[in-house]
């Protein structure tokens, strides 16, 4: 064994997702970018929390930035509050 740990192949943005990151500024899409590369690994890491109410939902939250997901065997549907 290898020793390294099983991660998430894909990562897939909603429309509304792409657009909203597209338009951040180059500093803020860094640090977005680096928590979401954290979620392909099993456990995500960083600041992830489960939504209560929302079947299998959860949020990272960057800076002031909330990123809501589903965990699935991909990372789907990513949105930014």
């Amino acid at each position: 064994m290898s020793g390294k740990k099983p991660g998430y192949k894909h990562i897939a943005f909603s429309p509304t997702a792409r657009k909203q990151f597209l338009n951040l500024d180059k500093q803020t899409q860094i640090r977005i970018k680096a928590g979401i590369q954290r979620l392909a690994i099993v456990p995500p890491q960083g600041d992830v929390s489960k939504l209560k109410g929302r079947e299998g939902q959860y949020r990272l939250r960057i800076g002031s930035w909330r990123i809501i997901f589903r965990l699935t065997d991909i990372v789907d549907y990513c949105y930014f509050t």
